[in-house]
């Protein structure tokens, strides 16, 4: 298995990935397939069935998140999104819009699931990586 070198350290570099090892990296960016979308094309549409969701990674470009179409993010390179749909199931908690070309690369949910069942410690660090979100969260809640 030949993987893009440039790639795997990116899937390292995001948060919901860093600290993982050099081979779950490469499992990860391999089953990642590039995806492109033009200035003002919807990548994700908030409350759309996540069950056959990506989790996609900005490449090149910027994109626009809105919730309730309230714009309350902006995307870059390097930057990721969908992954609670991805994991989960459920609906997308939010709309990303591309405001130039952009390009991406996008894991599925079906790879996920897999990925995770073949490298339990994927599915633990993600477990980690989530559970410091919410504990963020809740933080500023309280």
């Amino acid at each position: 298995m030949t993987v893009d070198r440039t790639l795997v350290a990116k899937v390292q570099a995001l948060p919901l990935f860093a600290g993982l090892t050099g081979k779950c990296a490469e499992q990860i960016a391999a089953e990642m397939k590039p995806y492109q979308f033009d200035s003002g094309e919807a990548v994700i549409v908030e409350d759309d069935g996540g069950r056959f969701g990506r989790l996609f990674v900005i490449l090149e470009g910027t994109a626009t998140v809105t919730i309730g179409g309230r714009e309350v993010a902006t995307y870059g390179p390097g930057d990721s999104f969908g992954e609670m749909s991805v994991l989960d199931g459920k609906p997308r908690s939010a709309t990303v819009t591309a405001t130039s070309a952009l390009s991406t690369v996008g894991l599925a949910s079906w790879n996920m699931r897999s990925l995770m069942q073949e490298h339990p410690e994927i599915a633990l660090h993600l477990v980690d990586v989530l559970v410091a979100r919410v504990r963020a969260a809740d933080a500023r809640i309280n």
